[in-house]
């Protein structure tokens, strides 16, 4: 167990579980305003929804065909319950990195840098839970020899 070597054995311990429980914290914090991003986006991309005229407007503006507009909006959608399952959070994070990497190059392409934080910034947090819900076996093992 790391910590300060100078704390007894309980101290230590319990200085881990409130560390544990700050960052469980944190990730949650982050996928759920992920996730709120991923439903609000993904709704407003679909027919008869409010917000869905001007997704109409920039996809045809950006050159994108309108049905690349309702699989964007359903990636999302899909993002957005597979980030409430921390088994496959990551999956979901992962499809919701791809759409912003194409939404960075379309507003990069586009000359509309005044969007690019806001992407970079989901990007990030996209892939803060790539990383903090990978799979168990992709996490690092120690192994006494």
């Amino acid at each position: 167990m790391s910590g300060n070597p100078c704390l007894p054995r309980a101290a230590q311990k319990q200085q881990m579980t409130k560390k544990r429980l700050i960052v469980t914290a944190a990730i949650w914090i982050v996928t759920v305003l992920l996730a709120l991003t991923c439903l609000r986006s993904g709704l407003m991309k679909m027919p008869g929804m409010g917000g869905e005229q001007f997704w109409i407007r920039d996809f045809a503006r950006w050159g994108y065909p309108d049905w690349f507009r309702i699989v964007v909006g359903i990636a999302e959608l899909v993002s957005f319950l597979l980030l409430l399952v921390p088994p496959v959070a990551s999956i979901g994070a992962g499809i919701f990195a791809v759409i912003m990497i194409g939404a960075i190059f379309t507003h990069a392409t586009h000359n509309e840098i005044s969007r690019l934080p806001f992407n970079l910034l989901l990007l990030a947090f996209s892939v803060i839970i790539i990383y903090a819900r990978r799979p168990a076996f992709l996490r690092n093992h120690h192994t006494a020899s």
